[in-house]
C-alpha cells in the first residue's frame, strides 16, 4: 500500500525516519496515536517551551491549536499531519493553512513539512509503528536558511520523534488506549 505522505509531499529536501515494534494490535496503537499527550514526554515540554510554545495538551487536537493540520488518515494504515512557516526563526513563523491548500501551496520564504504515523500488522499481536518527517522549501534561499537549522535542531527534532513513538508503544501496550470510532 503507498504511503499517505507520499501524496502530500512527493518532494521534499530533508527526512527523518523512526519506527518500534509495539506489543498491541493496530487499533490499539491507532487510538494511542490518536490520544497520545506529548505533555507526558519532558523532553517535548521543554523543547516546546524553547519556542515559546504551549505545553498544557500536546495531543493531536493541541498540536492543532499551535498550526499542525490533519492532512489525511486512512483508519487502518496511517495519518498525515501538515505545518507551514519559516522554521527557522525564533517563532517558527507557523502560517495558518487550510489541509486542502497544502499540496498546492509554494509560498516563497516558507517551508512545508509533513509528519506521518503508519501502522501496520507485523505479526501476531504485534505492530510496526513508523513516523516520518519530509520538509520542502520551495526556494533556494528558504532551503539555505532551513539547511542551518536543521543541522541545529535535527538531533533533537529526531529525541521528538523517538520520544512520541515510546510514548505511544507505552500507551498502547497497556490497554489504557481510548477508543477512536
Amino acid at each position: 500500500m503507498d504511503a499517505l505522505i507520499d501524496h502530500y509531499l512527493p518532494y521534499y529536501q530533508f527526512k527523518e525516519r523512526h519506527s518500534t515494534i509495539v506489543n498491541a494490535t493496530v487499533a490499539e496503537v491507532r487510538a494511542a496515536v490518536m490520544n497520545c499527550n506529548l505533555v507526558h514526554a519532558p523532553l517535548v515540554r521543554i523543547l516546546f517551551r524553547l519556542r515559546g510554545l504551549p505545553t498544557a495538551n500536546l495531543t493531536l487536537a493541541g498540536l492543532e491549536n499551535v498550526g499542525f493540520r490533519i492532512l489525511d488518515q486512512q483508519t487502518m494504515h496511517e495519518l498525515v499531519l501538515g505545518l507551514v512557516g519559516r522554521f527557522w526563526t525564533y517563532s517558527g513563523g507557523i502560517k495558518d493553512f487550510a489541509p486542502e491548500q497544502f499540496i498546492a501551496l509554494q509560498t516563497p520564504g516558507l517551508a512545508k513539512a509533513a509528519i506521518n504515523f503508519r501502522w501496520e500488522v507485523t505479526f501476531g499481536r504485534h505492530t510496526r509503528l513508523s513516523t516520518e518527517t519530509r520538509i520542502w522549501c520551495p526556494t533556494e534561499t528558504s532551503r539555505r536558511r532551513f539547511t542551518v537549522y536543521w543541522w541545529l535542531i535535527r538531533p533533537f527534532s529526531g529525541l521528538v520523534r523517538i520520544e512520541w513513538l515510546r510514548l505511544i508503544r507505552r500507551q498502547a501496550e497497556s490497554g489504557n488506549s481510548v477508543a477512536v470510532p
